[in-house]
């Protein structure tokens, strides 16, 4: 059952989607740039909005990191995440392939952002490009291809929270991962390790 501030939310996604239903195609571009800037508004109400997102959704799972779903589109265009980082969890470097919008709801988030110096044939050398921490209240967006490598991690104190809104279900939501130790860029699917909870997990890393 969605809160009114995230019925608020899901609306002024599917509000933007409808008005530029270009940025579907490849979730990338000037269009995916303008859903999330018409996306933000609806992020920053709810970020300011108590008990915004019920309180078993802001539960890691095992101690680790998890995306407990808020929200899937029916039509596949777009989902809602609480993802949970327990004090002291990172991601590991990774890429979103297309459009995102996300809200600090609790806690704090180091982001170290990348860009690539070459990619190719399933490497990458990544470099730093910036490095921020978001509070709570705090928007940022993602929009590939300048924006879309990145770390968080949870300097802590206590358990970060945020809300992503990114494009397509979680299944089909194009993610990848760079393995620092080889420069190869590895598939990093979210995969639904419990009813509601998604994880993402790399594939292909040497054993």
């Amino acid at each position: 059952m969605l809160t009114p501030a995230l019925q608020a939310l899901v609306a002024a996604v599917e509000e933007a989607l409808g008005t530029h239903p270009e940025a579907l195609e490849t979730g990338t571009g000037a269009a995916a740039g303008r859903v999330c800037d018409e996306v933000v508004p609806a992020m920053e109400a709810l970020l300011a909005t108590p008990d915004a997102v019920p309180a078993p959704s802001r539960l890691a799972l095992g101690g680790a990191a998890v995306g407990n779903l808020l929200h899937a589109d029916g039509a596949g265009r777009f989902h809602v995440l609480a993802v949970v980082f327990p004090e002291g969890t990172s991601s590991g470097v990774h890429r979103h392939g297309c459009w995102g919008v996300i809200g600090y709801l609790q806690g704090g988030d180091e982001e170290t952002r990348y860009r690539a110096a070459k990619e190719d044939g399933g490497r990458a050398e990544l470099v730093e490009a910036s490095r921020h921490v978001w509070h709570q209240g705090d928007v940022t967006v993602l929009l590939p291809p300048d924006e879309a490598w990145h770390r968080v991690r949870n300097p802590g104190p206590g358990t970060g929270v945020s809300v992503h809104v990114l494009c397509r279900n979680p299944a089909d939501h194009p993610h990848s991962y760079w393995d620092r130790a080889t420069g190869s860029v590895l598939p990093f699917p979210f995969v639904e390790v419990a009813p509601g909870r998604w994880r993402a997990e790399v594939s292909g890393l040497p054993s």
